[in-house]
């Protein structure tokens, strides 16, 4: 594992490092690759255009694009914007819509924070649209461990009868917690969970089945 990191950090190609360990496939050498995602980011080339317009966290964005580590509605209009108008073009649009890279617990999530932070900080495994899946093991662990968290406490409640209004509402606040949560990894890597679910950076407005006493 060692060595196939150090290979990957000294920019030495997956073929030649896949050839050097004798695997099938390349597949196999980035499942040893244990780079920070900083390092991994590191080392994706960003054309000089890029560097004069993105900010630094648009530049991470981009990586992350270039790499095909994330996917979702900002970097489907990147991709469009690029195919239609140009490079410079898409740049722009990133500078101005992607200023934000967060790698939460439980995968990325590339919503700009800069004016209000996000209301539902490191929920975004409850079903929020901008969670997209990371490849990186430790994303999968904690999600485990959440998962089984989840069950237990799900098995609590229900090991105690009652009909009171807070046992229920426990009850469905940690089954749907739980649901998505299995959602989440069932979902493969670079892809989006919840593509259309809550965008939980935005509070739930008057209409919302989702209100709380801390909503109002």
């Amino acid at each position: 594992h060692l060595q196939n990191t150090e290979l990957f950090r000294l920019g030495i190609a997956d073929t030649i490092i896949t050839k050097r360990f004798g695997r099938r496939s390349v597949a196999q050498s980035h499942e040893y690759d244990h780079r920070t995602l900083a390092e991994e980011l590191e080392s994706v080339s960003v054309p000089e255009t890029a560097e004069q317009i993105l900010p630094d966290k648009a530049r991470d964005v981009f990586r992350l694009i270039k790499s095909g580590k994330i996917s979702g509605p900002i970097v489907a209009e990147f991709r469009h914007i690029q195919a239609q108008e140009g490079e410079d073009a898409a740049f722009r649009f990133l500078a101005g819509e992607a200023d934000g890279f967060h790698s939460t617990p439980y995968g990325y999530c590339i919503n700009s924070f800069t004016v209000d932070p996000c209301p539902k900080h490191l929920e975004c495994f409850n079903g929020c649209r901008h969670l997209s899946i990371s490849d990186m093991p430790e994303h999968r662990t904690n999600l485990e461990t959440l998962r089984n968290q989840l069950h237990k406490a799900v098995r609590q409640i229900e090991e105690h009868p009652g009909q009171t209004i807070g046992r229920e509402n426990q009850l469905i606040h940690a089954r749907t917690r739980l649901a998505n949560t299995e959602v989440a990894l069932a979902a493969s890597p670079k892809s989006k969970p919840f593509p259309d679910g809550r965008d939980l950076s935005k509070p739930a407005d008057d209409s919302s089945n989702h209100r709380t006493v801390l909503d109002v």
